[in-house]
């Protein structure tokens, strides 16, 4: 396995790769979810190549940037035993320098739920995807189910902008408990880890009830947000969408997506599923 932290040096690095090369993009602070992801990557590629960047602009509180978690040797260690073969770990200056100006936008996609509550911030990982793209080119890239609206937004930037990777969505990566796997778990006391099963309390309440024909997503979203609050969590914004365009339905007669977010304490987290 080889590390590198410049464009340049990875690309050469990368002229010789036994294809298909598969790419997952991190910001470290690696879980089962992430782990996951370079396990897919592995089995169907050739080379796989893993970065590790903490894209400060789509961080709309300056100290959740500072305070993200950070320990990079494990990170290596995890990728390494993963069978990455090349990772790119650039600096800021590498990724943004200062004569940088360029954002990318993904028109709806990008301005809705995550979108309204966090301005700029899907915005900024469309750019760093995109950039990370274009430096790897890679035959395929791997993005878990529980970013969903981020995971879309992927998707609708490849169709549109005519890139030639392949994405692969890989399903989200789950406690026994049913809580999903964030690298912002780590901030959550074992009290508020009992709280934030919620989430996903929340989203089995919204199946159950579409699988006994409810239609109406007003009953339903009035269902998932008493059992958010029985389990003392603050609600950002609870939805249920059509499940490629994320724009909210009243009524179900076809597939839909429930999505949620929701503050345990001070830590943020999303979650969804099909129902």
């Amino acid at each position: 396995m080889k590390i590198t932290k410049t464009v340049c040096e990875f690309r050469n690095l990368l002229s010789n790769a036994t294809s298909p090369i598969g790419l997952v993009a991190t910001m470290g602070a690696l879980h089962e979810g992430h782990v996951a992801l370079l396990k897919e990557a592995r089995a169907n590629c050739g080379t796989v190549v893993a970065s590790i960047f903490i894209n400060p602009t789509q961080f709309n509180v300056k100290n959740d940037y500072l305070n993200y978690p950070k320990n990079l040797s494990q990170d290596i260690e995890i990728m390494e035993d993963n069978g990455v073969d090349l990772i790119f770990n650039p600096d800021l200056e590498e990724m943004y320098p200062q004569s940088y100006t360029t954002t990318v936008n993904v028109k709806d996609l990008s301005s809705r739920l995550e979108g309204a509550s966090r301005p700029g911030h899907l915005d900024s990982v469309a750019t760093i995807v995109i950039k990370l793209i274009n430096i790897c080119q890679p035959d395929f890239v791997y993005f878990g189910q529980k970013d969903i609206q981020q995971l879309l937004m992927i998707k609708r930037m490849i169709i549109d902008l005519n890139i030639q990777t392949r994405l692969v969505s890989v399903d989200t990566c789950r406690d026994a408990d049913g809580l999903a796997k964030s690298s912002r778990n780590i901030h959550l006391t074992e009290l508020q880890k009992q709280s934030a099963v919620g989430l996903f309390s929340a989203l089995q309440v919204a199946r159950e009830l579409r699988l006994n024909g409810e239609q109406s997503t007003g009953q339903i979203k009035a269902e998932m947000k008493r059992v958010l609050i029985q389990h003392k969590l603050n609600v950002d914004y609870l939805a249920i969408c059509d499940p490629e365009s994320l724009s909210e339905i009243e009524y179900i007669n076809g597939p839909a997506i429930a999505l949620i977010a929701a503050y345990c304490g001070n830590t943020r987290l999303i979650d969804n599923t099909l129902i």
